[in-house]
């Protein structure tokens, strides 16, 4: 037989819509009091608006006046269970994630600002005094960096983002005229424009050393790479993976694979001291000091003034990695910082001085004629800038590896995870045969 099809109003749609939230309504409310539900079926319930608790009777009608919330409890709360007092979980959620370091990092004061265990995992102080380990990963977010920095380090000037340039989009002829759903129609059809990616996709050879570096089975304490009288184990190699800070023994180990493809390649000649180079010399920019730094160029075998580059990693009061550099072509310094724009007030003054103390101790005496005019020199292009709070350590390795080879800085935040692995490989493999990033 034939069906009868009725059709529904939107009036009638709404009160089927209401009627079934008023029965949700009355359920919740009928939990939180304790009462079962057929108490707020009574002829006098209001049915939309009103005062509920006026038509409910006796004891309901006064808890309901007096209600915050109360739920009903089938099950121990979470806080029983874990011993902590009410109130710490959520508290604790809303602080700042914690950064993966193995250190304990202070602000210029006593105060620790964060306490990491051996593990890198975030332990959260609670109001009873004992320490709670989290199970989050320990990623640290930009704004929470940002802040924590600007604490620490409030000299510092911050850059500010650079929102990359997109062109407004044009209205092709036949869009005019179409209805909302013809257009939605006609953008699904369409193809968004693939990225062009500024770094080579990874290799499967890097892909699978990178694995078996960061993920692989071998004890912590396993030297996986040995060079430059460095022995590298499994857990430094750890700090590449994903949301971790990157250690100076990978760091420095991979500026070292850079010295040395520096050498075989006919790029600009380059010297890259390891990342205690600029503490030593400016005393954690706070006192200069060439005697610390003056058999540096004799161990190395070279002459400073003979090279395009002298590039070396900067520690920032062991919370931000940067990148500086003496360009002895366009004779200038350089910096390079995935969030600040300028580097401390004594790097540009040290660095002259270094100069003026390493041309007289290594060429008789002579005196290095205008090394006072050499000032800080502007990046030719916006310095790639990371938005998030881990990353800096990756930054700074590929400063210095675009910078060593003359490459433009085409890499930017969305590169950072497959950067980290192609660092990884590297590492891993232990060798300096391989093509600039």
């Amino acid at each position: 037989g034939s069906r009868c099809r009725r059709r529904s109003s939107s009036a009638s749609l709404g009160e089927v819509v209401a009627k079934k939230l008023r029965g949700a309504h009355r359920a919740l409310l009928a939990g939180a009091l304790g009462v079962e539900p057929s108490v707020f079926s009574c002829p006098g319930l209001p049915a939309s608006g009103g005062k509920l608790g006026s038509a409910l009777p006796g004891r309901c009608s006064e808890v309901l006046e007096n209600l915050t919330f109360v739920a009903p409890q089938r099950k121990p709360a979470f806080s029983a269970l874990t011993g902590l007092p009410p109130g710490v979980i959520g508290t604790s959620l809303l602080k700042p994630l914690l950064p993966a370091t193995e250190r304990s990092l202070a602000s210029p004061g006593d105060e620790i600002l964060w306490d990491m265990s051996s593990h890198r995992q975030p332990i959260l102080p609670t109001s009873g005094g004992a320490r709670l380990h989290s199970a989050r990963p320990s990623y640290l977010g930009y704004s929470d960096y940002l802040q924590w920095l600007e604490a620490v380090l409030p000299d510092m000037e911050l850059r500010p983002i650079l929102e990359p340039e997109t062109a407004e989009p044009e209205v092709p002829p036949e869009a005019e005229g179409l209805s909302g759903l013809e257009l939605l129609r006609m953008l699904a059809a369409l193809k968004a424009p693939a990225k062009k990616r500024g770094i080579p996709a990874l290799t499967e050879e890097e892909k699978q050393l990178a694995d078996e570096a960061l993920w692989g089975g071998a004890s912590p304490d396993e030297v996986v790479v040995s060079r430059f009288s460095v022995d590298v184990k499994k857990s430094q190699l750890e700090c590449l993976r994903p949301g971790e800070w990157l250690n100076d023994e990978v760091i420095n180990f991979y500026y070292k694979l850079l010295q040395e493809r520096s050498k075989s390649t006919k790029g600009p000649k380059c010297w890259f001291p390891n990342s205690f180079f600029w503490t030593k010399l400016s005393g954690n920019t706070k006192e200069y000091n060439f005697k610390e730094v003056r058999r540096w160029t004799i161990k190395a075998k070279i002459d400073v003034f003979e090279l395009d580059f002298v590039i070396f990693p900067i520690n920032i009061n062991d919370s931000h990695w940067a990148m500086g550099a003496i360009d002895l072509r366009a004779k200038g310094f350089r910096y390079f910082d995935s969030m600040f724009s300028k580097p401390h007030k004594n790097f540009e003054p040290f660095l002259q001085r270094y100069l003026a103390d390493e041309h007289k101790a290594k060429k008789g005496g002579k005196v290095l004629e205008g090394v006072e005019d050499w000032k800080l020199l502007a990046p030719e292009s916006p310095v790639p800038q990371q938005r998030n709070g881990y990353d800096c350590g990756v930054f700074t390795c590929f400063f210095a590896d675009f910078f060593s080879s003359d490459k433009p800085m085409t890499f930017e935040q969305d590169d950072m995870p497959d950067l980290r692995l192609r660092l990884a490989a590297r590492v891993m493999k232990g060798s300096e045969h391989f093509e600039p990033s």
